[in-house]
């Protein structure tokens, strides 16, 4: 039988258990909130990092075939961090089996916050080729993928080849193939990431080079990493009974970012 001061007893620990759990129940609701908030959070700034890297990208192609001009891209970076790659890996043209050129591979890379992921890796805009046979086709990439964390990446690694048909030397009463090839030169300048700051992209120039290759179904292949690919001037929609004349350009782009 309970005494007066054995119930008494009772009831301040019912009553102090009871407030511990339920303040154990109140902190978790609160934690378990306050993690769910900052989760959108980080999913809203990934999501603005994709639409940052596709504007850079957009940017990019409106600089391209002008030297000296530039543009800038403001964001921020409260709950995801850039990054400036430098792979040293080197993307190569070679032309009916000689080496004409290489430049370097340099990514811009943004990843998300700690609560981010990606459910599948896929491309926003461009591919995976490294030889680009069609106008249309993106000459930058911008995908998405997860590795140890959740990341977008934007990469000029191919090379655009292009039959723009034939033409005829006067001179030499001649039929000539022409062949036109792109190839992005990405390198990086200042680099000051802050909470505001903005992607600023140059055009430092370009580099015309031009071959004459004698009639034949000579390769254009371009390789990075040991990957290669490769089109013949036929499956380029060439005829391999004419010479052809295959004017290249290098397009030199300087990618900073620099706090607001």
């Amino acid at each position: 039988m309970l005494t007066k001061a054995n119930l008494g007893v009772s009831i301040v620990l019912s009553t102090v258990i009871l407030t511990s759990v339920l303040c154990i129940v109140v902190f978790t609701a609160s934690y378990v909130a306050h993690d769910a908030v900052n989760a959108q959070i980080e999913n809203a700034q990934f999501d603005q990092a994709q639409n940052v890297m596709l504007a850079l990208d957009k940017l990019i192609k409106r600089v391209m075939y002008k030297p000296e001009s530039s543009g800038y891209v403001k964001t921020s970076f409260w709950t995801v961090t850039p990054y400036f790659t430098e792979t040293g890996e080197k993307l190569e043209v070679w032309i009916d089996g000689e080496k004409e050129l290489e430049v370097l591979v340099n990514i811009v890379k943004i990843k998300g916050g700690p609560r981010t992921s990606v459910a599948t890796d896929r491309e926003l805009i461009g591919n995976g080729k490294l030889l680009l046979t069609d106008i249309s086709d993106s000459l930058g990439r911008v995908h998405i993928y997860q590795s140890v964390g959740a990341w977008v990446a934007l990469d000029y690694s191919r090379v655009r080849c292009i039959y723009t048909g034939s033409f005829t030397n006067l001179n030499e009463n001649q039929i000539y193939n022409h062949i036109e090839i792109t190839v992005m030169n990405v390198t990086f300048g200042t680099f000051k990431a802050q909470e505001k700051a903005s992607f600023t992209v140059k055009n430092t120039g370009l580099v015309p080079i031009q071959d004459n290759i004698e009639a034949s179904d000579f390769t254009i292949r371009v390789q990075k990493s040991g990957a290669g690919q490769e089109h013949t001037l036929a499956q380029l929609g060439g005829n391999p009974s004419n010479p052809t004349l295959i004017n290249l350009v290098v397009v030199n782009v300087k990618i900073s970012l620099e706090g607001d």
